[in-house]
């Protein structure tokens, strides 16, 4: 009897590698080999940062500013005939202090990929 449980143990055993090594195989990246992506993401994360932190107070500079100077633009041409049907500079000035307000104040990664990264 002691050859049948030793026997019995050894198909058990090699029943339980058989399934091991079957569902290893199974797994969809155990039995693929596949490359990883680049991971140079993080550079562009980093120069998003950077050129954000360096963006941001130059776009505020440059709304702020342009509107105190449609404001005082507005206010010297009032009523000075325009461009605009008929109509005064005020439309125009406006036109050209809201645009500098406008657009994106934080560079996205994405934009920095583009841009530098190809």
């Amino acid at each position: 009897m002691k050859g049948v449980t030793t026997m019995k143990r050894q198909i058990l055993c090699r029943l339980r590698a058989a399934i091991l090594a079957t569902s290893l195989l199974a797994l969809p990246t155990a039995g693929l080999a596949q490359q990883a992506p680049a991971q140079d993401d993080g550079v562009f994360v980093l120069g998003s940062i950077l050129y954000s932190v360096l963006h941001i107070p130059l776009k505020l500079v440059t709304c702020v500013g342009s509107q105190a100077g449609a404001a005082v633009a507005y206010t010297a041409t009032y009523g000075v005939p325009g461009n605009y049907d008929g109509g005064t500079n005020g439309k125009e000035i406006g036109e050209v202090a809201r645009r500098s307000c406008m657009g994106a104040w934080i560079i996205t990664p994405a934009q920095v990929k583009s841009d530098f990264g190809g």
